[in-house]
């Protein structure tokens, strides 16, 4: 089964996600639909337009269920 989580925060360089500044690392989720995560990503980028370093990233992973 594929799962989705969002990850947010303030990076050093905003293009790369590695660059995420823990301290500020938020992640929300799992999400079924990747729509519902890009949906809450929008949001969160929509939030802090403002902030240049702020950024939200979907990250996809796969659980494997028994």
């Amino acid at each position: 089964m594929i799962n989705y989580s969002v990850i947010e925060g303030s990076h050093k360089n905003p293009n790369e996600m590695k660059t995420i500044d823990n301290k500020t690392k938020k992640e929300y989720g799992p999400f079924k639909k990747k729509e519902e995560a890009e949906a809450v990503a929008k949001a969160l980028i929509q939030k802090n337009v403002d902030d240049f370093y702020h950024r939200a990233w979907v990250i996809e992973s796969n659980n494997l269920t028994k």
